[in-house]
């Protein structure tokens, strides 16, 4: 980068990284039935949370609101994949498990999965995932210091823009 690098084409290019990796996913794992970012949300819950997980922690891991989740998982639930498991202690308190249906169809998901991320992330080597890696947790730590006063009291805007996945996507 030289000393005229503009900070207002960093962030665009960012912006176009984002939607481009939209973009393939979809075109990955989109089907008749599914959208890509749903087939690739299952991939997330059977990655890291086989065990299910509550919507609340989710929406903090992934930085979706909880509305655009709940959506999603509704969808999902329809479909099969996924359902709700009540904590009998608190009653809206719902883990979000997935179903046998998607745990035997996971590996198909996982494949597909491993051989996207492998195929973009090929023009990397170890030591620039690891260096890329660190600079997106520090914009995304800088970005999470930047928040105004109104959206600590208003938990609702926090997660807007952060996250993979929109509404109309869902």
């Amino acid at each position: 980068m030289t000393e005229d690098f503009r900070t207002e084409e960093l962030l665009f290019m960012v912006r176009k990284i984002s939607l481009d990796l939209t973009a393939q996913i979809e075109l990955c794992f989109k089907s008749e039935n599914m959208s890509g970012i749903q087939a690739y949300f299952m991939v997330y819950i059977l990655r890291h949370h086989p065990e299910g997980t509550y919507l609340t922690e989710l929406s903090h891991e992934i930085g979706v609101s909880k509305s655009t989740l709940s959506a999603l998982i509704k969808k999902l639930r329809e479909k099969g994949y996924l359902y709700f498991q009540e904590n009998p202690c608190d009653v809206r308190k719902k883990k979000v498990l997935p179903t046998e249906k998607l745990k035997a169809e996971g590996n198909i998901f996982l494949q597909k999965a491993e051989e996207m991320e492998s195929e973009i992330c090929s023009v990397f080597s170890g030591q620039e995932k690891a260096q890329f890696w660190k600079l997106e947790q520090k914009l995304l730590t800088q970005l999470s210091g930047m928040e105004h006063e109104e959206t600590k009291t208003d938990r609702r805007f926090i997660y807007r823009e952060k996250s993979f996945t929109t509404a109309q996507t869902v």
